[in-house]
C-alpha cells in the first residue's frame, strides 16, 4: 500500500461461477491487428514462469467444451492461425474444424504449451467423448457414483496429454458462515456436496480447489463480516486439508481491495475521488487495512491461501485511491499489487494472470482497464516486473484468463487464438 498522502485540500458467501458474468463490466473488443507476441530478444535472467506452471482457467475457454468435438464428425469450422500465427496474429490460416470438448481442449493446451488447468465448470456436450455428469440434485447415491466416475474419465484426459489439474471455481456451502453461526453446522445436503467436490477434486488430482468470489461480501467494508469470512474459510480447510490434503481458497475482484472501514464515525466535507467540497457528511473512518488483507490476517496462514485475479487488482489500484482518516481527512493511500503479495507471497498460491490495456479514465472512475490476451503489446500491466519481485520463485500457480476471449458464433475460433498467443507469451516471459 501507498504511504497515506494529505490531499491539498486538508452474511452469507457470494458465489461467482464465472468471473466475467457477474462483475458489471462491458469490455471492447480486442482487434485482431493489434494483437502479438511479445519479443523476448532482451531477455537476460531466464524464464519468470517454470514451463510447469503454465495455466490457463477454463472460462476463457467456455465455448469449447460446449461444442462438438471433432471426433463427433460435426465440428464447428473456424480459425486457428496460419504459419505465421502467433508470431502474427492477423494470420488466420485456412478454415479448419474446431476442438471441442474436453479432451479435444486439453490436447490444444498440450500443444501450446500449457500445463495447468483451472476449471471453471466441468460441464462439456454430452456427445463428446467422455460424456457428462453433474452433481445431482438431490444428492442421491447413484447419481453421485457417477459424478465420480466422471471425474475419472476427466483426469484419464488430463494424463493422456500430461496436464495438471491445479484448482476450480466451484462449490462453496453457502448455508454455512463458520463455526460462529447459528447452529455452528453447514446443512447436511452441504456438507454431502462439499465432500463430494472434494473427493471429485482428488481424483483430478487437484492440490487447491476454490470459487470465482470473493470470501464475502465485498460490498460490506465492515469488520464483523471478514472476520466471520475468516473463521469460516479456516474452519473450511481443516476439513479439506485435514481429509483430502486439499487446500480450499477463494477469488478476489477490485472490491476485496478496497479500504476496511475499521475505524470511528467521522465528518467529511471532501468528496473521496474528485477532493471537491461537500456538505458535511457522517462515514466511518478508514486505517488503510484493505479487506483482503483482513481476511488474511484472521485465517490460519498455514491453512488458508487464495488466488490473486491481477488484472482487477490493478483495477483495485485505479479505482480505490483515496480514503478518509481518524480525522476525517481525505488521505491518498495508492494500492500496490506487487508489494501486497511480495510481504506474503506464499498466501497468495494461485493467480489469474489476465493482461489489461489502459483506458484513459480518471483515477477513481471505471476500471481504469480494459482485458487483452496476455503480453499484448497494448498491455500496460507489468508482468515481467511482477513475476521477477514476487518471491518464492516456482511457488505460483498462474492461469491466463480473459473473460472476453471467446469470438461467439462470430469467430468460434478466438478464444483458443487468444490462448495460443497467452501460453507463447506466458512461456517466453523473461526478466
Amino acid at each position: 500500500m501507498g504511504a497515506g498522502k494529505r490531499s491539498s485540500s486538508g452474511s452469507a458467501l457470494s458465489r461467482r461461477g464465472f468471473i466475467g458474468a457477474s462483475a458489471g463490466v462491458a469490455i471492447g473488443a480486442v482487434g485482431l491487428g493489434q494483437i502479438g507476441t511479445m519479443s523476448t530478444a532482451s531477455a537476460a535472467n531466464g524464464r519468470l514462469i517454470p514451463p510447469s506452471k503454465v495455466g490457463t482457467i477454463t472460462f476463457s475457454q467456455r465455448d469449447v467444451p460446449g461444442r462438438l468435438a471433432i471426433a463427433t464428425g460435426n465440428p464447428v469450422m473456424g480459425f486457428l492461425g496460419g504459419p505465421g500465427f502467433p508470431e502474427d496474429p492477423t494470420d488466420l490460416g485456412p478454415l479448419v474444424p474446431l476442438p471441442g470438448g474436453w479432451r479435444e481442449l486439453f490436447e490444444f493446451f498440450a500443444g501450446v504449451g500449457i500445463k495447468q488447468v483451472e476449471f471453471a465448470g466441468y460441464g462439456q456436450n454430452a456427445a463428446n467423448p467422455g460424456g457428462t455428469a453433474s452433481y445431482p440434485t438431490d444428492g442421491n447415491a447413484a447419481g453421485r457414483a457417477a459424478y465420480l466416475d466422471y471425474a475419472g474419465r476427466l483426469r484419464g484426459f488430463l494424463d493422456e496429454f500430461g496436464l495438471e489439474a491445479i484448482g476450480n471455481h466451484g462449490f462453496v456451502p453457502s448455508t454455512w458462515n463458520g463455526p460462529n453461526s447459528p447452529g455452528g453446522v453447514m446443512s447436511a445436503a452441504d456438507e454431502l456436496r462439499l465432500r463430494t467436490e472434494l473427493e471429485f477434486a482428488a481424483i483430478l488430482g487437484m492440490p487447491y480447489m476454490g470459487t470465482g468470489g470473493d470470501p464475502t461480501n465485498a460490498g460490506n467494508r465492515n469488520i464483523e463480516p471478514w472476520t466471520i469470512a475468516g473463521e469460516k474459510w479456516t474452519a473450511l480447510n481443516q476439513l479439506s486439508v485435514g481429509e483430502y490434503g486439499i487446500q480450499m481458497y477463494t477469488h478476489n475482484h477490485s472490491p476485496a481491495y478496497h479500504f476496511l472501514q475499521d475505524g470511528p464515525m467521522v465528518t467529511v466535507t471532501e468528496d473521496r475521488v474528485t477532493g471537491a467540497p461537500i456538505a458535511p457528511t457522517q462515514v466511518r473512518a478508514e486505517s488503510g487495512k484493505r479487506l483482503m488483507q483482513h481476511y488474511l490476517d484472521t485465517t490460519d496462514p498455514s491453512l488458508v491461501v487464495v488466488e490473486m485475479d491481477i488484472f482487477w487488482a490493478h483495477v483495485a489500484q485505479h479505482q480505490w485511491r483515496w480514503r478518509y482518516d481518524e480525522n476525517g481527512d481525505r488521505v491518498e493511500d495508492i494500492f500496490d499489487p506487487l508489494a501486497q503479495v511480495a510481504r506474503q507471497t506464499k498466501r497468495y498460491a494461485l493467480y489469474h494472470a489476465k493482461d489489461g490495456d489502459r483506458t484513459t479514465q480518471p483515477p477513481g472512475v471505471g476500471n481504469g482497464y480494459d482485458m487483452v490476451p496476455f503480453g499484448d503489446p497494448r498491455s500496460d500491466i507489468d508482468f515481467a516486473r511482477f513475476f521477477r519481485k514476487q518471491g518464492a520463485k516456482g511457488f505460483h500457480n498462474p492461469n491466463y484468463e480473459q473473460d472476453n476471449a471467446p469470438g461467439g458464433t462470430a469467430d468460434p475460433g478466438q478464444s483458443l487464438r487468444f490462448t495460443h498467443i497467452s501460453a507463447a507469451n506466458m512461456n517466453g516471459l523473461r526478466g
